[in-house]
């Protein structure tokens, strides 16, 4: 009885550990539908004021943008080759100012904590020539991982409010 009780008990501490490994997001609740430039304009129309934000262009990201043509790498957008993700939206000032939003959709089972620390760690917010941001948010919702960029001499609080939309998705 003692022989069939240890093994129950140690199919079930196995069975928790699989389902404590499972999933690698941060508290930050349930996977949100859509594709991420649909959620980045659902960010955008949640912005109480979208006077601030510049003249935009987006561009989609995958892992081996710019390579061998010498463009932008993906390390210029996100700061780091290796972020496991499917599907990615870059939305950068099209015109001046440090201003770049990016929204990825991570791979099933991917590390997003570890995603996450790699991007803040590796991204860099000196990347424009005349301008340095000085908001870098790095937070995700699910399987959405988003980083924020933007400079508050040229817009104030705009950071700030893009990530408040986005939370807002959350709910």
């Amino acid at each position: 009885m003692k022989k069939w009780l240890s093994v129950i008990l140690g199919i079930m501490l196995f069975a928790f550990s699989l389902v404590g490994c499972s999933t690698n997001s941060s508290g930050n609740g349930k996977n949100i539908e859509g594709t991420v430039e649909e959620i980045l304009q659902q960010i955008y129309e949640g912005l109480e004021d979208s006077s601030q934000l510049p003249f935009l262009t987006n561009i989609p990201l995958f892992e081996d943008i710019g390579e061998g043509n010498d463009g932008r790498k993906i390390s210029y957008y996100i700061g780091a080759k290796g972020i496991p993700f499917i599907e990615g939206i870059a939305s950068e000032a099209a015109i001046g100012g440090a201003y770049s939003v990016c929204l990825l959709r991570m791979e099933n089972n991917a590390d997003i904590e570890k995603a996450k620390k790699d991007i803040k760690d590796n991204v860099d917010p000196n990347k424009w020539i005349c301008y340095t941001a000085d908001t870098v948010i790095v937070d995700n919702i699910g399987d959405l991982v988003l980083l924020i960029m933007t400079n508050n001499q040229t817009a104030p609080g705009l950071g700030n409010a893009i990530y408040d939309s986005f939370k807002k998705l959350a709910k």
